[in-house]
């Protein structure tokens, strides 16, 4: 087995690169040599992705981030190499990694170590892009529109010595005392089309956002289809209330939030509404997205087997 490791040093404010030689260690002892490459900015790791994949690495190792993973899953999308990838949450959000039931860094090397891999979902997204023209990506957890994307780009460059979770609701505290909505129109699967005024929306592949969020508590990462989740217009207080269901998987109880299940999703907007997907905001609506089943095969703790 030939394994590497692509390493984003910033991540997490720099928390990956000091953890980095400790986890090293750990990975020599349970794997044996592992070659590191470390990113020098953005988009790197998709081009060391590429390279690895293509060169005929077997596993994939990403330490850092969701960012880092979207990176390293558009760089695999990219060829025609099928490379088993494993994750070692270092970042402070890793929301794609308690999908995958790695609560914390030894849980994900004995993962690694274990080497059980299965076939998981990616989607394709095509949107606008910051100039106005058309663009595309791949991603992997989840896109969002909205207050979500609003969030996402508020808490770029933030100090991370607070949890992303409460990085991600600071930021959405602006926008939400103002009243800020947005006028969506959602097309899924060419059978349902319908207008909301959102506060946010998330198409999921994974089931958390935001530093723990659990927008799509119900959302399965092999089952060829997208959770569509859309909080209709809120206000403040009604989050602050109903904070608690954000994170303990009841949200789909609260009345404004809509929830639907579709292989194809078509968003659109006559204002100008934000997007991000994994946590990176990407442009704008509107905002087409296509899944890919069985896309990739990714490292899951042993004996995990997805479940609603």
């Amino acid at each position: 087995m030939t394994a590497a490791a692509i390493v984003n040093p910033r991540a997490g404010s720099g928390a990956a690169g000091r953890r980095w030689p400790r986890v090293a260690r750990m990975l020599a002892e349970r794997l044996g040599p592992v070659n590191a490459c470390f990113t020098e900015g953005p988009g790197h790791a998709t081009a060391l992705a590429r390279e690895l994949a293509e060169a005929g690495c077997d596993l994939l190792i990403v330490a850092g981030g969701d960012g880092t993973l979207n990176e390293v899953v558009n760089g695999i999308l990219m060829g025609s190499s099928d490379p088993r990838v494993g994750v070692l949450p270092l970042a402070s959000g890793g929301d794609f990694a308690r999908t995958l039931g790695l609560a914390g860094l030894a849980p994900a090397v004995n993962a690694l170590a274990a080497g059980d891999s299965r076939r998981i979902d990616a989607f394709r997204a095509r949107f606008r892009g910051p100039g106005g023209a058309s663009a595309e990506r791949c991603f992997l957890n989840a896109a969002s529109f909205g207050l979500g994307a609003v969030a996402a780009l508020g808490v770029r460059g933030w100090c991370r010595a607070m949890p992303a979770s409460a990085h991600y609701l600071a930021a959405a505290i602006p926008p939400l005392a103002s009243g800020r909505s947005f006028q969506v129109t959602l097309c899924l699967d060419d059978s349902f089309s319908a207008t909301f005024d959102i506060t946010t929306a998330a198409v999921a592949n994974g089931q958390y956002q935001g530093g723990g969020i659990r927008i799509a508590p119900e959302a399965v990462i092999e089952d060829g289809l997208a959770d569509v989740t859309v909080v209709e217009r809120v206000s403040l207080a009604e989050v602050a209330a109903n904070l608690p269901i954000l994170y303990s998987g009841a949200l789909y109880s609260h009345p404004k939030v809509r929830h639907w299940r579709a292989a194809r999703v078509r968003a659109e907007a006559e204002t100008e509404v934000p997007v991000e997907l994994d946590g990176e905001p990407v442009g704008s609506l509107p905002l087409e997205i296509e899944a890919l089943p069985q896309a990739l095969r990714f490292i899951f703790p042993p004996f995990r087997h997805a479940e609603r």
